[in-house]
């Protein structure tokens, strides 16, 4: 396909999901929320540390505090939740409670005196762009250059993907911290190295998701400690820094901390995984262990490699995707670390099977295509049917899949896609576009 189709292909895909939203999701979420949910508003996830923010810096009140938690919980549900978690036969809430480390309020100072329905539709483009930004970066880390209208084209339809559009939806952190990550892997390829640690300081405020992403780089800066030893030492001071003002702001604030924590794993919905679901959470866990251990040996083993190197880009790709089959991140936002492995597996397109890559084609196109089903053959908005979901479907198994694609690859297929990638000599694949 020529360059210019793909950027028009880009387009229609993100037309498609924007009515989907608008003429079909969007109501009938309404409609179930109304019907089957005690919520009142949806707030999304950006509101509990904006009010914890506001709180603790404008009211000098504890984040972490019943009282607190309160006044988020009468926003989206319109009284304070109070549940037990084993009680049997009830629906646990999400209590929507501020769960986040309290140094994330540096970050939502300059927003406290905002008016929040404002702050949300800034958040959502301001969100986008930094996605769309991390696109960039991670395609400069791989040193793949395709046409100008291709290199359009990629971020737009990952913007227009149901993984991320929820994240938009919501207002996550989540795609914050995942450009922070994509910023921190392009500064350390061009040895900005304590810029690096200090990013990768920055993205412990959401720790179940960034924890194996910053211990890939810590290992890693312990293998040529005389040239990386400052990745190492800009991490603990800024992470030292946080963690320190933070205890001036809210003394003890990490034990409040621990036991928010805590309570949010009984709570929240999204905290479970693809395994546990299948396996239960004890062969989960155990799991998540094993896949633990695999990816701290590999980078042991890599530990002395170049930043430039294409070992070092493909072993943090497994960092990425090892971070959601590891740890409890079923939402589908958390699949925007998924991008690099993505890019990974487009950049070495020559060398994946046929098979494989009509299953990566499907697998993208069934949300834009089940999309446009319903938006012909329209389903009852009125129901609690699950059949507007159906552009979901797919993409919950997408982080079992994309590993299975990328190991499916051949490996000496094409002689440019294995080669060490260098910003100063050949650059691969970089003009190839997948058809």
């Amino acid at each position: 396909m020529k360059a210019w189709s793909w950027l028009l292909l880009s387009f229609l895909a993100a037309a498609i999901t924007w009515v989907y939203v608008d003429q079909i999701f969007s109501p009938w979420a309404i409609y179930v929320r109304a019907k089957g949910t005690a919520m009142v508003a949806e707030m999304g996830d950006l509101y509990s540390p904006w009010v914890a923010s506001r709180e603790l810096l404008l009211h000098r009140r504890n984040p972490y505090s019943p009282e607190v938690s309160h006044e988020i919980q009468k926003a989206f549900y319109g009284h304070p939740v109070e549940q037990k978690y084993d009680k049997a036969g009830t629906t646990v809430l999400n209590e929507q409670r501020f769960a986040y480390p309290v140094y994330v309020v540096f970050l939502m100072a300059p927003t406290v005196h905002a008016n929040f329905s404002y702050l949300r539709h800034c958040a959502t483009f301001t969100l986008a762009f930094l996605t769309a930004g991390s696109v960039f970066l991670y395609l400069d880390v791989l040193h793949w250059h395709p046409p100008w209208p291709v290199e359009i084209a990629i971020p737009i339809f990952v913007l227009a993907s149901p993984q991320i559009l929820q994240g938009l939806r919501l207002q996550q952190l989540g795609l914050l911290v995942s450009f922070l990550i994509a910023l921190a892997l392009w500064c350390a390829q061009r040895n900005h190295l304590a810029l690096s640690g200090m990013l990768l300081a920055c993205v412990t405020i959401k720790p179940q998701m960034s924890v194996i992403a910053v211990s890939f780089f810590l290992i890693w800066s312990l293998g040529e400690w005389k040239r990386r030893w400052a990745l190492f030492a800009s991490f603990v001071a800024t992470l030292s820094f946080l963690v320190g003002a933070g205890e001036l702001l809210l003394p003890g604030w990490i034990g409040f901390f621990s036991r928010t924590a805590a309570a949010y794993t009984k709570y929240s919905p999204s905290f479970t995984s693809f395994f546990r679901l299948v396996f239960g959470n004890t062969v989960a866990d155990l799991l998540g262990v094993v896949i633990l251990l695999a990816l701290l040996a590999s980078i042991w083993r890599h530990r002395k490699v170049s930043a430039n190197a294409q070992e070092f880009v493909v072993v943090f790709s497994a960092f990425l995707i090892g971070t959601l089959l590891a740890f409890p991140l079923f939402a589908p936002f958390n699949q925007i670390l998924l991008i690099l492995p993505t890019l990974l597996l487009l950049y070495s397109w020559e060398t994946v099977p046929k098979l494989s890559r009509l299953v990566f084609t499907g697998a993208v196109v069934w949300p834009w295509l089940t999309s446009s089903i319903l938006i012909i053959f329209r389903p009852n908005l009125h129901s609690t049917s699950q059949w507007p979901l159906l552009p979901s479907f797919v993409p919950v198994f997408y982080p079992l899949l994309l590993p299975l694609l990328l190991m499916a690859r051949r490996s000496h297929t094409n002689r440019s896609a294995v080669q060490v990638m260098s910003p100063y000599g050949h650059h691969g694949i970089r003009d190839h576009i997948p058809s």
